[in-house]
């Protein structure tokens, strides 16, 4: 059921699609078969390449986003490294856990001494603006000398490590002289009881130097930006001076997206800042907790797509106009002979059959040309084949016009001629006379072509009578016809042939002195058989051959013709299996069985009653 509704679906639009020429169907239908995959083949290709360009950047930018990290990380392992060696160092823990205890200048004069000579020859020294120890009461104890940190965000980093239990704190701060740097605050422990908190440490870097790091070592593209930012969201060092050092990044769902991001593993996604849309990397360090972000512009990585952009619109057109042409070639190469042919469909229309088309081509469109030819050939010849017999026709009308008797004159004479016999005492001449006139009687007038079996015996009795003219009284006619067969019906002047021929080839010149036909009629099955059978001469099995063919001409030639006549005329009425069939021995007779099926009768009328 699916498939024939699909049929009748598909069947609607048959008639919107036929209101269309042919080459208008073959060439949209054609280039939608060979644009349309050739733009989906396209745009997919340009996705995909776009995707791997992508794909190939994420990774090289990640790539170096984690290069720099470490590199990050070892300035920031030497950081806490260079803290580790002020918080363990001896004068610093003795200094701390005397705090509260009165030192002259000179100790103190004695103390920045040493940790200068410690710790001035230490790397990273020429970017420290910073290095100042506190103790716990927030009382200064050394200071590096160069800049001061704010006494304000002390008071902020000091907060910052209490809120988060003693950890380490990396961040962003401004110096008294305005210098931008990162900043790490470390508490620092006694030696003695690592849970007793004696001092605070703080090293501030420029922002500069990790700008530098970032910026000279990595290159990830024209408009792309790379900065640090902390958990908060905080830009710590950014090479792009439009981003705010210090300030959050001014997407505010930057970390809860990264956040986001990180829980499913994805190090690089998708994002829109200021309405424009970028791809965005990260690195994450866990030392100092923070974030390296990367953000490349898309129209960055769709750069390269974009410049074979024109080549593919470039292919794409060459394609367009190469399919128009071939649909065009193609369809015109289909409609044009369909049009000749259309164009002789219509003169033949008007009757002119001497069109010809020439088209020596071997597709279909060739062939249907061929038989178009062909069948024009075959109707000119039907047509001048039935112009000869309308003449024919028109010919034999005239001779039969010529030809004809009028029957009631002819009748009229045979009675003169009969009654003359009567007068004369000639009565074989008049009962022949007479049998002659009913004969010509049922053939010339009588124009039904079903007669009752009486009626058709009948004529065979006027036929045995003119028989009798010539043979005498040397034969004798027996009738064994069963009963309710009178009145079946039969085609007229069928049986005349038959006992033609018993005369004729059985009885005629036979040396037997009781010479006798004999009809005979039944029915079996559903079938009307009637016999007719003489003990006359017989035939022998080629004399049987020539007796049924009707292309033999021999001296009696009519009587050949009729036997064949009756034969034809059987199996034309009522088919091939059913007809006349002669069973003969020479010397013993001869029998002639013809088989038809059983009709209904046929009145004297000709009203027809058949079944």
């Amino acid at each position: 059921m699916r498939h024939w509704d699909k049929l009748r679906w598909a069947a609607r639009f048959h008639p919107y699609l036929r209101r269309s020429k042919i080459k208008n169907r073959l060439i949209l239908s054609f280039l939608f078969l060979s644009i349309l995959p050739l733009c989906i083949a396209t745009l997919l290709t340009y996705n995909k390449s776009s995707e791997a360009i992508r794909s190939k950047i994420s990774a090289y930018s990640l790539q170096i986003l984690d290069q720099l990290r470490n590199e990050i990380k070892r300035e920031n392992e030497l950081l806490l490294y260079l803290t580790d060696q002020i918080m363990m160092h001896n004068l610093v823990q003795t200094s701390l856990l005397q705090a509260n205890t009165a030192l002259d200048t000179q100790s103190v004069m004695d103390s920045y001494y040493e940790l200068n000579s410690a710790f001035s020859g230490r790397k990273l020294f020429s970017q420290i603006k910073s290095l100042q120890i506190i103790n716990s009461s927030g009382k200064l104890m050394y200071d590096l000398g160069y800049d001061k940190l704010r006494d304000e965000d002390i008071a902020m980093l000091t907060d910052m490590i209490e809120a988060g239990d003693g950890q380490d704190v990396w961040t962003h701060i401004v110096t008294k002289n305005g210098v931008d740097c990162i900043v790490l605050a470390r508490p620092i422990h006694s030696q003695f009881n690592w849970m007793n908190t004696i001092g605070y440490v703080f090293i501030a870097v420029k922002e500069s130097y990790y700008s530098r790091i970032i910026h000279e070592d990595a290159d990830v593209g024209e408009g792309s930006d790379l900065f640090i930012a902390d958990a908060r969201g905080v830009v710590l060092s950014a090479g792009n001076r439009s981003l705010q050092v210090g300030a959050n990044y001014p997407n505010g769902e930057l970390l809860k997206e990264i956040s986001e991001h990180e829980l499913l593993g994805t190090r690089a996604f998708s994002a829109v800042f200021n309405k424009q849309k970028y791809l965005l990397v990260y690195s994450y360090d866990a030392v100092s907790r923070w974030y390296l972000v990367g953000t490349i512009p898309y129209e960055l990585l769709n750069k390269e797509t974009k410049q074979i952009l024109p080549y593919i619109v470039l292919v794409v057109g060459l394609c367009l106009l190469s399919s128009l042409l071939l649909a065009f070639l193609i369809s015109t190469s289909i409609s044009t002979p369909l049009q000749r042919l259309t164009e002789s469909m219509k003169q033949v229309s008007t009757g002119n059959f001497q069109v010809r088309i020439q088209d020596p081509s071997n597709d279909e469109i060739g062939f249907l040309t061929g038989k178009f030819n062909l069948m024009i050939e075959q109707l000119r010849d039907l047509i001048d084949h039935t112009k000869q017999e309308q003449v024919k026709k028109r010919e034999i009308e005239l001779q039969m016009l010529q030809a004809q008797i009028n029957p009631h004159f002819l009748f009229n004479t045979l009675n003169c001629l009969k009654w003359t016999a009567a007068i004369n005492h000639v009565p074989v001449v008049s009962d022949g006379l007479t049998a002659l006139a009913e004969l010509l009687r049922h053939t010339m007038v009588d124009k039904k072509e079903f007669i009752p079996l009486r009626s058709e015996l009948a004529n065979v009795d006027n036929y045995l009578i003119i028989q009798r003219l010539r043979f005498g009284s040397s034969f004798t006619v027996e009738y064994d016809i069963d009963d309710g067969l009178s009145e079946a019906a039969i085609m007229k002047f069928i049986l005349q042939p038959i006992v033609e021929n018993s005369l004729i080839h059985g009885l005629d010149g036979a040396e037997r002195e009781d010479k006798k036909l004999v009809i005979s009629a039944t029915s079996a099955d559903g079938q009307l058989q009637i016999a007719v059978q003489d003990n006359g001469k017989g035939m022998n099995e080629a004399q049987l051959r020539r007796l049924l063919d009707s292309n033999y001409r021999g001296k009696h030639r009519l009587s050949n013709i009729g036997i064949r006549n009756v034969q034809e005329r059987i199996q034309l009425n009522f088919g091939t299996k059913y007809g006349l069939s002669v069973e003969s021995r020479e010397g013993e007779g001869t029998r002639v069985l013809l088989t038809m099926p059983m009709i209904g009768g046929v009145g004297d009328e000709g009203h027809d009653r058949r079944r």
